[in-house]
């Protein structure tokens, strides 16, 4: 099969996970915009296809790809969670996770899971309840992204929207060696145990990155649940 390039910065997209006080949590994501993309530049249009099947009320998608035109197709299949923020397009969004969960199936921007917990400093409002950001408009994006021989990222720089660099932070203002502690805990919606952090296909995952992969479960009962799905195969994002 043919080598999945890796992600060039341009690729990535940057989105504001978490707010606490004075600090927002990053996280890196691809969109299948990008999939469809990378999929036409190293198969060509007409050796990929997709596919989509309900299994227990989950959502599926699968990615077909070959090399030739005389091959069968290769096929990769992840299911997808709902959109919680467009409202009215949650089906929509579940297709579009699922197509790019399959993607991740085939190699398209798993270099992802190597990226570092990613803690920036930020102007933060709080209205008595939870913080938020003081510019609702804030964004950021990926300024460059370099990878080791093993694929995983090496360096990775982030800019805010006026280009000035907010991860890593510069001489003089250095990030901290550990991401501040969150005093909430993440608890399982099965088991209702608390969700703690840990190491996920060779990348480290919060609790909260680890129960939204895993649709509101520890990754335990998230196995449990998923015994059954196409090719036994459970990935967690």
């Amino acid at each position: 099969m043919e080598e999945i390039r890796l992600l060039r910065p341009e690729d990535i997209d940057v989105k504001v996970k978490k707010v606490i006080d004075g600090k927002v949590l990053l996280l890196l994501y691809k969109t299948s915009r990008v999939d469809m993309a990378i999929l036409d530049e190293v198969f060509g249009v007409e050796n990929w296809c997709d596919d989509y099947k309900e299994v227990k009320g989950n959502l599926y998608c699968g990615i077909g790809v070959r090399t030739e035109k005389t091959e069968d197709f290769v096929w990769k299949w992840d299911c997808g969670i709902e959109s919680k923020e467009d409202e009215g397009n949650q089906k929509k969004g579940e297709a579009s996770d699922a197509f790019k969960r399959a993607g991740f199936k085939l190699g398209i921007g798993r270099e992802l899971y190597t990226a570092p917990v990613i803690w920036v400093d930020a102007e933060t409002v709080s209205d008595g309840k939870m913080f938020k950001l003081k510019d609702r408009y804030a964004s950021y994006s990926v300024n460059e992204i370099e990878y080791s021989t093993n694929r995983a990222i090496s360096k990775l720089v982030i800019v805010d929207k006026h280009g000035n660099q907010v991860y890593p932070k510069t001489m003089g203002n250095k990030q901290p060696a550990e991401p501040p502690k969150s005093p909430e805990k993440i608890i399982c919606e099965r088991c209702r145990k608390e969700i703690v952090g840990r190491s996920v296909n060779g990348s480290f995952r919060t609790p909260e990155q680890i129960k939204e992969s895993c649709k509101g479960l520890c990754l335990e009962c998230y196995k449990e649940e998923t015994k059954l799905l196409p090719n036994n195969e459970v990935e967690v994002k």
